[in-house]
């Protein structure tokens, strides 16, 4: 097994967001995804007299004979990822349906450990040298159920040791910074891909690979430096260890995959918040995070001490090793990035705090790590070229102005819709390039309406305290954005029937409501439907497949009625903290033992609700139902109802008495219950469709010292 630690760098960064400005930056950017194929390109000692066969060659055109089921071709999306230390292909891509590494003679025998933003780690195995080769998925021929690439827009690398991740590789494929140290790396948003793909919405810029040196060649003016770490790595090129044993053996068996040793790219970064300043940090530059990260030190030096402060706002984090909740972020000032043509300044920067291994020197915690989120809506031009190449070039990141077009929602009308050309500043129908701002204009609620589908680069939905703004998505209509969705004070997205298809959702002071389906995610990575001081109303159902975060200053809001209630279907994890608000609707009375299935999770489900507000003169246990993987209310019975028997009587308070002040027993509070209740009576369900809930089968909320938990209002 490999010794080396190689970091991952942090994929699927989603966090909450709130409104995003001229010079602000959104929390959560973009993913740049790209077509991947192999080839059986590799030297060996005996083909390579230079004895430098295990360094990696550069190639830009296709070559040699595909990897595939019976010698064809298989591609495969992949998460470009300039933090990621080497390639690394999924189970189900390097198999007999794939790329068929084993049946193509490519498997290895020996394994690496490999760490991600969390610091846990997975084990991968090594893989036998190969050609990679790769292209911006603009250039697809089809998507669908597989994926076929153009050869002709293709470039690579041969001689290179991937990675193969096992069941507990949750990640997709990564192209990692091998790549970018051998070809320069244009990311266009002004390109944005959307097409479905294995039954998901993927939706990347168009990436594009060129020469190394001809970053200025590209169209863009503003450029500041990449730092090459250490700079000797990328002059000698991307390599892997030989295996001794068996150099002189076909695929030489790597004891390494292919890296830049110990190697990163960095961008200098100054940073200000109230009256702190930090110059020239280095922060690691990787695409594969959409959020900028800092560690605690730095966090703490910039005035962020996440023992002695609050977050502004919390969110879990996925990489290799898994998912980290509960991670503090807050947001920063300031960010600038030095330039020629003109330095780029955002404020109100959203920062995520956590100790991440430094993949250029992984024992330690690096300092920073840049995330996409900071160049949302702008193309990007990579270009690792060595100040020494004699390419006459330095290493330089471009980074463009902004590429998306600005357009306000400007009809007064009660009601209008989504794609007349009328109902907004700018004349025109909404299109992939089209930053919607949809504000009240009126000072009276508003709607628009989407009655057809409809794809826009971002969303924000905003009105007032007495003018709602609702945007509304009809039945068989999907409105389907490329970045960021935001939910402002005021707005509503309302469901009906209709579809939301966005790669995160974020609610600050607004509310998500009605009855559809919200697809949160980028093709292989999920996303999460986040509720930051807003609320989530189902009217009937709301099915999210991705994630469901309830923060701490979020509502979601339940109604129980006659023959039913509504419900939260999600397809992944549920993390609930904030408020659960339930009503009963037209006169409904539960009978007691009656259950109701508020939310249904695919995932794991962290419950910690701060707050209950739950119909009063009734007992309540909200309890998970491990094998049905639901969130259950059930209504037990009355308030100070203690014998169960359906009526508040007499011989509840001998059962009172019998329990004060014993461990786990009644209090005042249930006298009190007991006291404004008497009298009252509530049909019983039959005692068999009562059971008795085990308290080790429940994670309950609790608000007494009790093995089962009880929730009285």
């Amino acid at each position: 097994m490999g010794k080396g630690l190689y970091a991952i760098g942090l994929c699927a960064l989603v966090a909450l967001t709130r409104p995003t400005l001229a010079g602000e930056a959104p929390l959560g950017g973009f993913i740049p995804f790209v077509g991947i194929g192999l080839t059986d390109e590799f030297e060996t000692l005996a083909t390579d007299p230079t004895g430098a066969f295990y360094i990696a060659d550069p190639s830009d055109e296709w070559g040699g004979s595909p990897l595939g089921p019976g010698g064809s071709a298989f591609f495969d999306v992949a998460l470009l990822d300039t933090g990621a230390a080497t390639h690394i292909l999924t189970q189900t891509a390097a198999s007999s349906s794939g790329f068929d590494i084993q049946n193509e003679g490519f498997r290895g025998t020996n394994f690496q450990d490999v760490f991600g933003p969390t610091g846990a780690g997975v084990t991968l195995r090594i893989n036998d040298p190969l050609g990679i080769y790769a292209a911006g998925l603009g250039g697809r021929v089809s998507a669908g159920g597989s994926l076929v690439m153009d050869p002709n827009d293709i470039r690579g690398q041969t001689s290179v040791a991937t990675l193969e991740g096992g069941v507990d590789w949750t990640l997709p494929n990564i192209l990692g910074l091998p790549m970018a140290a051998h070809h320069g790396v244009v990311i266009r948003n002004d390109q944005p891909q959307i097409f479905q793909h294995q039954g998901r919405t993927m939706r990347t810029p168009q990436v594009e690979f060129v020469d190394l040196g001809s970053g200025a060649q590209q169209g863009i003016v503003r450029r500041t430096n990449l730092r090459l770490r250490p700079s000797v790595s990328f002059i000698a090129g991307p390599l892997y260890i030989q295996n001794l044993a068996d150099i002189f053996n076909g695929h030489n068996d790597p004891t390494t995959p292919t890296v830049v040793d110990s190697g990163g790219l960095y961008v200098e970064v100054d940073m200000e918040h109230q009256g702190q300043s930090a110059q020239n940090v280095e922060f690691l530059f990787d695409t594969g995070a959409d959020l900028t990260v800092v560690s605690e030190v730095m966090a703490a030096s910039m005035g962020f001490d996440i023992v002695l402060d609050e977050p502004d706002f919390v969110l879990e984090v996925e990489g290799a090793g898994g998912v980290l909740g509960g991670v503090p972020g807050f947001y920063l000032e300031e960010l600038k990035i030095d330039a020629v043509g003109g330095s780029l300044v955002l404020h109100d920067v959203p920062i995520a705090v956590l100790d991440a291994p430094n993949p250029t020197d992984p024992g330690n915690v690096i300092d920073a790590i840049l995330g996409m989120h900071v160049f949302a809506g702008r193309n990007l031009v990579i270009d690792a070229a060595p100040a020494a190449a004699g390419l006459g070039a330095v290493p330089s990141l471009y980074i463009s102005d902004p590429v998306t077009d600005a357009h306000q929602w400007s009809t007064t009308a009660a009601a209008a819709n989504w794609s007349t050309a009328g109902s907004w500043s700018t004349p025109g129908v909404p299109s992939d390039l089209w930053a919607a701002q949809v504000g009240n204009v009126s000072g009276s609620d508003q709607q628009a309406t989407v009655a057809s589908d409809s794809t826009i680069f971002q969303l924000a939905v905003s009105g007032g305290p007495a003018a709602k703004m609702t945007v509304e998505i009809q039945s068989g209509a999907t409105l389907t954005i490329f970045g960021e969705t935001l939910i402002e004070e005021g707005g509503e997205i309302h469901l009906d029937d209709g579809k939301l298809d966005a790669p995160f959702v974020n609610i600050d002071g607004g509310s998500l409501t009605g009855s559809g389906d919200v697809f949160v995610g980028t093709g292989p990575l999920d996303g999460a439907v986040r509720n930051l001081s807003g609320r989530i109303e189902p009217d009937s159902l709301i099915s999210i497949t991705g994630d469901l975060s309830n923060l701490v200053d979020g509502t979601i809001a339940i109604d129980l009625f006659s023959g039913g209630n509504d419900l939260l279907d999600v397809s992944r994890s549920a993390f609930l903290n904030g408020t659960l608000e339930v009503s009963l609707l037209g006169g409904f009375v539960p009978a007691a033992g009656q259950m109701f299935t508020i939310l249904d999770y695919g995932g794991t489900i962290d419950l910690n609700f701060a707050e209950l507000l739950l119909p009063t003169g009734f007992d309540w246990d909200l309890s998970v139902d491990v094998p049905t993987t639901s969130l259950v209310l059930e209504m037990v019975g009355l308030s100070g109802d203690f014998d169960g028997s359906g009526t508040v009587d007499a011989a509840d308070l001998a059962v009172w008495e019998a329990g004060y002040g014993q461990p786990g027993g009644y209090t005042g509070a249930d006298f009190l219950d007991w006291q404004q209740n008497l009298g009252q009576s509530l049909p019983l369900a039959a005692a068999a469709s009562v059971p008795e809930p085990g308290a080790a089968s429940l994670l309950a909320i609790c608000l007494a010292i009790s093995l089962v938990c009880r929730v009285t209002r």
